[in-house]
């Protein structure tokens, strides 16, 4: 390829000034070296052997007019007076020139203009070159240039300054970032302000204030100004509709404006909007009921009639006792009520009954004690005696037995018994008076028939003593009982701390709860407390005993120390001379039994219980 011009870095031909050399990369710019007869030796290689010598005119040194050799622009037919161009645009070095030649600009734009025709580069390589031209020959490599050309640009003067930012992403973040602001705090603003706007929305206009008139005496009276309709109504009456199946009905009072007679002033009414009434939570009541009225009234020897009344709605009851008597409830009013009404029947004649009065209304207030008495009437001339209602019956074991018999009226009993006359051996009366008895008789002989008799005493001291021929029982052979679990319990009788005989058969018909201990066994007294709660909880029940035998190694003053001071209950007896302890065959204490109502043992505990939840679970598992 024939060229004028040559890479400045290697010397091989280029096609322009600015072209990349396609042999080393360089970006120019590159030196023209035309030789002195034309454009013809331009594209040799200077390095080339058959390369001329230079001319005089190529080593710059001037020539006479005859052998001056014909300019390029006159064999190219340049014309003399080129054009104006800016100066500057192309290398102002002259010693690469043949002497003598002018306007270099117009046959350097000629030779690139036949560059350019001949030479068909791609797009980009087209755009890299303008990019270096406009650059006027910044020589970096093209990332560089162009990662340069990102951040600068060319203000108005010329001066490099750096890029801007993207205006409008910035526009964007901006208003973004101002919308969420306003959602966040209109958020908050429709939450603090639910009711208001739920109101405004429900709400079919809006009010608007009412215009004042002038205030003169001809002046015309004001015009009175209808609401606007709220435009956001509807959407709310869609909503209600949908749910409903129909429009909801306007509630909303509309606001009017009336003119008063004696003045030209209107006379405005105030825009109420219906608001839900909320019914405030009721305070707490902690205010205990209070009892008045209090009257007794149809007293007779057997009952009464007692009314009273309370300052508030309870349900009541009565605790009616006796000076030797358990409490009995009576039930006044199931239901909440103010007044009061019980009716006490069956009760002794001439005596005293003590009441003691409770009513709980309803937020668990109970009023304070309020205790009255009063006294039955005394039966008048009372001569006649208990009488026997039926047969007694007779239930027997080898060691024990229980008799029970019904009288027609309450009194107090008592069996006598014995091998031939049948009072040998009396009982002790009954703590209550009753219509129905039943007593209990233990250690007797297995094998052995007895004979008893039946007393009864009323309230006025009429006594009925019944006896026959008939009123026998015999006990069972001895049993074979042994400390084994689904045997019967061997029975024995011990003195407790009051110095009283007690028999264990004595407690047939209870669940019995046998504990063996010893005062020096430390095991055996820290169970002692759960045995006393379990006590303190059914005692009351009549159902369950509580029976507990010291060892013979004990002493009785530590032991009578030791049940003082840790208020025990329950049933304490002595065994001096190891009795039940032989019958039990104990090895180790403590140990514990349980027997049932029929005197088997059900349960065996071996060791100490650790609360009182155990003992409870035994006694309930039978």
């Amino acid at each position: 390829m024939d060229s004028q011009f040559r890479c400045g870095k290697c010397g091989k031909p280029i096609s322009s000034k600015f072209t990349k050399c396609l042999d080393c990369g360089s970006l120019g710019p590159h030196t023209y070296n035309a030789p002195a007869d034309g454009p013809a030796e331009i594209g040799r290689n200077p390095q080339s052997p058959q390369r001329r010598e230079p001319s005089p005119s190529d080593r710059g040194e001037r020539q006479g007019p005859a052998t001056r050799p014909e300019r390029y622009s006159e064999r190219m037919d340049i014309p003399a007076e080129p054009p104006s161009r800016p100066a500057g645009r192309h290398d102002a070095d002259d010693s690469r020139f043949p002497a003598g030649m002018r306007h270099r600009s117009p046959i350097l734009d000629h030779i690139e203009e036949m560059d350019s025709g001949e030479q068909k580069e791609p797009k980009k390589r087209q755009r890299k070159e303008r990019e270096q031209d406009e650059d006027n020959g910044f020589d970096e490599k093209p990332t560089s240039k162009k990662h340069y050309k990102d951040f600068l640009e060319e203000d108005e003067d010329g001066e490099q300054q750096p890029a801007g930012v993207n205006t409008r992403r910035m526009v964007t973040t901006a208003v973004s970032i101002i919308l969420i602001i306003l959602l966040i705090m209109g958020a908050f603003y429709v939450y603090n302000n639910f009711d208001d706007i739920t109101r405004w929305l429900a709400s079919p206009t809006i009010p608007e204030a009412v215009r004042q008139g002038d205030g003169s005496a001809s002046g015309s009276p004001a015009q009175q100004t209808q609401p606007a309709v709220n435009p956001l109504a509807w959407l709310t009456k869609i909503f209600a509709a949908g749910k409903s199946g129909q429009a909801p009905a306007d509630n909303t009072t509309v606001p009017t404006a009336a003119v008063s007679q004696n003045s030209t002033a209107p006379v405005s009414t105030p825009v109420t909007t219906p608001v839900t009434p909320v019914t405030p939570a009721p305070p707490s009541d902690s205010t205990p009921p209070a009892i008045s009225d209090y009257n007794i009234g149809s007293v007779s020897d057997h009952g009464a009639t007692i009314t009273w009344k309370t300052s508030e709605p309870c349900i009541s009851e009565i605790h009616l006792r006796t000076d030797t008597g358990d409490p009995i409830i009576i039930k006044g009013s199931t239901k909440p009520d103010i007044y009061h009404t019980v009716l006490l029947t069956g009760l002794d004649s001439g005596r005293t009954y003590y009441m003691d009065f409770q009513c709980q209304d309803n937020s668990g207030n109970i009023n304070e004690p309020f205790k009255r008495d009063f006294q039955t009437l005394l039966s008048a001339a009372d001569t006649v005696a208990p009488q026997l209602v039926g047969q007694p019956a007779v239930s027997a074991n080898d060691t024990s037995a229980t008799i029970s018999w019904t009288t027609d009226e309450k009194a107090k009993s008592q069996v006598r018994y014995g091998l031939v006359s049948g009072d040998e051996f009396p009982s002790a009366f009954t703590d209550k008076f009753s219509t129905g008895h039943s007593l209990f008789l233990s250690g007797l002989s297995p094998s052995t028939t007895y004979h008893y008799q039946l007393i009864s005493r009323d309230a006025s001291g009429n006594t009925m003593t019944k006896t026959s021929d008939d009123y026998v029982f015999k006990t069972e052979p001895e049993s074979g009982a042994s400390p084994y679990m689904g045997s019967r319990a061997p029975d024995f009788t011990l003195k407790n701390l009051k110095g009283e005989e007690v028999s264990l058969s004595q407690f047939r018909g209870k669940k019995v709860i046998l504990n063996f201990w010893a005062s020096w066994c430390s095991p055996c007294k820290l169970e002692l407390p759960h045995f006393q709660a379990v006590w303190d909880k059914y005692s009351s029940g009549n159902e369950i005993m509580i029976l507990t035998v010291a060892g013979s190694q004990s002493e009785e003053a530590q032991i009578r120390s030791f049940i003082t001071n840790g208020n025990y209950t329950f049933t304490v007896c002595l065994d001096p001379g190891e009795e039940a302890f032989n019958k039990y065959e104990l090895t180790s204490i403590p140990r514990t039994y349980f027997i049932d109502k029929d005197g088997v043992i059900r349960r065996i505990q071996q060791g100490m219980f650790t609360g009182p939840g155990e003992l409870e679970f035994m006694i309930n598992s039978y």
